[in-house]
């Protein structure tokens, strides 16, 4: 048990911080006390949260962010160093040069996207405006790095405390933008797909278009699912698979109503956890959210859709997150940056998403995604050697921290014979198996 000493009026904050470096990263109990004297007499681990200087347990200095209320705009985070790694909200007095608490609280509730307006073209907080991208933190959890580093000071202050680390996991998870490369486009878009081909002389995909809508030939996309659905039963290990419904459209799905053929293989699918890939559309609209959450369960048969993941991940912070607790979801994947892979908010382990402006835990738990296919090949432009290299100096990390390795694939990325991308997704995949 860690009892921790504070003069806070309101620990709801500090309450919230404490259970995710202690609890979720460090299986280790801890209480909270505004009383001194029990604190004083406490023979166990003791953290002096407060301006005393009280000569006894490890003491962090608080920098004030957990006595506020509500939100406000902060210009000056106050940069450091501690042990390597990048820390804010820094303090000349205190056993440790920051506040780790206000400085976890700030990174887990994504306080600085309160306050932005420059959003990218897809209505995005920009990872160029993010403290831990300028600060060249991403490809590394800082705050399951500071509590490694917290719990080395506790231990050369109590040798027999014991802490529990989490267990390390990998978590699986697909979006189907495209469920279909050829099938089930209408006759505008096929038509026009034929057109555009033999305008650059591909012959050979006019040929396989044609097979393939003739079913002369399997749909590589299609084909895909079922393959990724065969692994991961293999494997013995379920999977998040996201399905997108908006309407058509430059960023909605491209078939024209989800086939039977396909709500066959959704409700036959061995290890899947279906949950839903919210359209483009649902942009802060709460209304066209519920829809997309009713059709998937209608689709399925029944009620029991609980996870999200944004489509683009296209989403604000707090209001998506309110957006999708209202709507009914339990579990939200959408957190990550979608030009680099990394650890958008500091943390490998998933956590609760925390309302700032209303000083309240939610109920929704945030999946950080470490790494998306797309950010790596598209973006980032890697080699598949180099991709497979970045991929397991990821995990690497989620193996310290006893996080999760929660990665994001597409059935597109992966489709076809000889295709390297799947090379890449089967060796990543069962790089992190092997830390079972």
């Amino acid at each position: 048990m860690i009892l921790i000493y504070c003069s806070l009026k309101n620990i709801a904050r500090l309450n919230y911080v404490a259970s995710h470096i202690f609890g979720s990263l460090s299986g280790a109990k801890f209480e909270i006390t505004c009383d001194k004297n029990r604190y004083l007499s406490c023979e166990g681990v003791c953290i002096n949260y407060s301006n005393e200087e009280l000569n006894h347990g490890l003491h962090i200095v608080p920098q004030g962010l957990l006595e506020e209320k509500g939100v406000r705009q902060i210009t000056d985070l106050a940069k450091d160093r501690w042990k390597t790694y990048f820390c804010f909200f820094s303090q000349i007095k205190g056993d440790i040069p920051f506040d780790i608490f206000s400085a976890t609280f700030y990174l887990l509730t994504s306080y600085e996207e309160y306050f932005s307006k420059n959003l990218d073209k897809h209505r995005r907080y920009s990872m160029y405006q993010s403290v831990i991208f300028l600060n060249n933190s991403l490809s590394v959890p800082v705050i399951d790095r500071w509590t490694e580093c917290l719990r080395d000071e506790l231990k050369t202050l109590y040798p027999t405390w014991k802490y529990r680390m989490r267990k390390f996991r990998t978590v699986s998870t697909v979006d189907v933008d495209f469920p279909y490369q050829y099938r089930y486009k209408g006759i505008i878009k096929t038509v026009g797909g034929i057109i555009k081909d033999l305008l650059k002389k591909d012959f050979e995909k006019v040929k396989e278009r044609i097979k393939v809508i003739c079913r002369l030939k399997e749909d590589a996309y299609f084909e895909a699912i079922k393959w990724l659905d065969d692994f991961h039963d293999k494997e013995d290990m379920n999977y998040y698979l996201f399905v997108l419904l908006g309407k058509c459209g430059k960023y909605g799905r491209t078939t024209v109503y989800p086939s039977e053929e396909w709500k066959w293989e959704l409700n036959n699918l061995k290890k899947a956890l279906i949950g839903l890939h919210p359209s483009y559309d649902t942009y802060h609209n709460i209304n066209i959210l519920q829809k997309e959450k009713q059709e998937l369960d209608a689709l399925l048969g029944k009620a029991m859709i609980s996870a999200e993941r944004r489509h683009f991940l296209c989403y604000t912070c707090p209001e998506s997150f309110r957006e999708a607790e209202e709507a009914g979801f339990s579990d939200d994947f959408s957190l990550s940056f979608s030009l680099e892979p990394g650890f958008r908010s500091g943390t490998a382990v998933p956590y609760y998403f925390y309302d700032v402006e209303h000083d309240r835990e939610t109920r929704l738990l945030i999946h950080p995604t470490v790494m998306m296919d797309t950010s790596l090949i598209s973006h980032l432009k890697m080699s598949p050697a180099d991709t497979e290299s970045k991929i397991r100096l990821l995990i690497d990390e989620c193996v310290k921290s006893g996080g999760d390795f929660t990665c994001l694939w597409h059935n597109s990325n992966i489709a076809g014979d000889n295709n390297p991308w799947k090379e890449v997704f089967l060796k990543s995949i069962q790089y992190a198996l092997n830390y079972k």
